[in-house]
Order: structure tokens, then sequence, then C-alpha cells
């Protein structure tokens, strides 16, 4: 008997080790593919901004870039890219200016703000913000950014959300105005409502008219404006998040299917013709953006975050990850 307990403790000793030196082994390997990543993470970013055309995104990766902007190459938009000093919530970037949305800590209280920056980053102009940042857009030419900011809720699917569109002189740094001070017509006639939200701004080629939403009476409809003359015009109900291919003759955009539930759709500004893009079937809540004039970008959020996709719009083919862990895509052309 006494001889059984021995064996049966020797062979409970050789199991203990034979442990230990798995978990051993195991954490060796571990740390030897930790040093590697550790060595390798050098070089996973570039040392300069790379040349146009790139790929400005807002980088949700849990490293040294959370948060920050970051350029890639459009060739290459899935490996290395440049990290930027800015640190944003939503940002865009057109024409050699930029718009980065972002949140600061002040005391027990927060600050939106809107900088304006430069094609090296640096930011050259500072507005505070009624709200939490939403949409951003930069016309063509650099000239002026659109801001779209909630002011009361944190989303369209909450009942009572309030928005707030407003244009930027990015040269200036001066308000141009607020898009619920414009004059609107429906059909010819004036139209003005207590419930009035615009959001989801778009340029147009010159940078003086645009596409926006114009919310109000549980109806969105789809507006035609013009930032001089600080006047628009509904043109269809049911568009929601507008965004113009380069060439000004479509418009990509998405349709609340049922609650929090959105479709992306193409309409075409010439033939009226309105297409779903039902190659994605996902419910994409973004003010897409266009890579070219056959392709939309946007961003899914997931368990692990936010990625890149990328579509076409003649629904040839299923959506594509572009880029992981990035949010807020432009293309500095």
């Amino acid at each position: 008997m006494a001889s059984r307990r021995l064996w049966i403790f020797v062979a409970l000793c050789a199991l203990a080790i034979g442990v230990a030196g798995g978990y051993a082994a195991r954490a060796r390997r571990s740390m030897s593919t930790a040093s590697r990543a550790e060595a390798a993470a050098p070089n996973a970013w570039l040392s300069a901004l790379p040349n146009r055309p790139y790929l400005l995104v807002r980088s949700t990766a849990s490293d040294d870039s959370f948060r920050h902007l970051v350029t890639v190459p459009l060739a290459a938009s899935s490996g290395p890219g440049y990290v930027t000093p800015l640190e944003c919530e939503r940002a865009y970037l057109s024409g050699g200016r930029g718009v980065c949305l972002a949140t600061e800590i002040r005391g027990i209280g927060q600050a939106h703000l809107a900088h304006i920056f430069d094609e090296r980053f640096e930011r050259i102009h500072t507005l505070e913000l009624t709200g939490i940042p939403s949409r951003a857009r930069v016309s063509p030419d650099g000239r002026r950014a659109a801001v779209t900011v909630f002011e009361r809720g944190h989303s369209y699917a909450e009942e009572g959300f309030s928005t707030r569109t407003t244009v930027i002189d990015t040269l200036t740094g001066r308000l141009l105005g607020d898009l619920e001070q414009f004059d609107v017509t429906r059909e010819g006639r004036r139209f003005k409502a207590v419930d009035f939200n615009f959001w989801g701004l778009t340029f147009k080629a010159d940078s003086n008219q645009f596409y926006a939403t114009l919310a109000t009476g549980g109806q969105n409809y789809l507006v035609e404006g013009d930032i001089d003359g600080r006047t628009a015009r509904v043109v269809r109900a049911g568009v929601e998040c507008p965004s113009l291919s380069p060439d000004n003759t479509r418009i990509a955009y998405k349709r609340r299917v049922r609650q929090g539930v959105w479709q992306l759709r193409v309409l075409d500004l010439v033939s009226e013709a309105d297409t779903a893009l039902s190659r994605e079937t996902r419910s994409v809540d973004d003010q897409v953006d266009w890579l070219d004039n056959e392709q939309v970008l946007y961003h899914i959020t997931g368990a692990r975050g936010a990625d890149i996709w990328m579509l076409r719009v003649d629904n040839l083919a299923p959506p594509a990850i572009m880029r992981q862990y990035s949010y807020s895509p432009s293309i500095m052309r």
C-alpha cells in the first residue's frame, strides 16, 4: 500500500513538473513573440507623410496611434501609415485643408472643438462647438469646412435629438453661417418649422453650393443650397447623410429601413434613378466618402472596433475591407 502511495506521489510530481515545463515553454514562446512584435513595432509606421494621393483615417487601434489621424498611401491602404500629432473624434481633409472635431476635458466638464489644420497637420484655427461632434466635410478646394454636432441626444435614433450644422471659412477661421438661418423653399414656397434639423453637408465642386439633410416632421429631405446666398431648396424626401461623387453626378446616402438600421443607396442626379447598394447587407450608419467615381468608403463597427470598407456602386462585387482599426476616411487627392 505504501509502495502504491509512493508511485502516485511520484506520478503527481512528474505531472506537475511537466505542466510547469509546458507553462515555461509557452511563456518563453510568448516572450519571444512579444519581443519580436516589440522589435517590429517601429517598422509598422512611416517616418514621413506619404505623397498624394493618400488615405486619411482616425485610428481605433489599441496602440499609441489610438485617436490620432493617420495617413496611408492610397496604393497600399492596408500597410504602414504615418501617425500625425492630431487627436480627433471625426476629421476630413481635402484641397490641402482639414477639419478635426475633438473633445477635450476641462476641469469637470468637456469642451468640443473644431480645429482647422493644414496639410502638415498643424492647427491654424480653433473654434468652440456647441455640441458633440458628429459629421465633418471640407470642400474640394479646401476653402470651406462643414461641421455637424449633436446638441441634445447622442444619435439620430434618439427621440428629441437636435443637430447644428455650420460652415467655416478655413482661410480665416470665420463662421460663414448656420444652416438653420438659411431661407428654405419647397415646391417654390417658403418652408419653415421649429423642429428643423440639418446634418451631413456635402460640397459641390465650387465650394459654395451644397447638398445636406433636412429633418422635420418625422421626415428626412435632401436639400440643395447656396452658402453665399444663404438659401436652400428641398429636392426630394428620404435622403440622409448625402455624399456627392467626385464628378458631381451622383449622391451616395443612407436610408433608414427600420429603427437603428440603414441601407446604402445611390441617387443619379441626372436620370433620378435611385439604386440600393444591395451587396452590402449590414447596417451602415455613416456619411460615406467616395474613393473614386465607382466606389464608396465607410466604416463598420464590430466587437473589436471600427474598420473601413469599400464598395462598388454598380453592385458587381461584395464589400471589401480597406483598412482595419480605422474610422472617418477621406482621400487627399
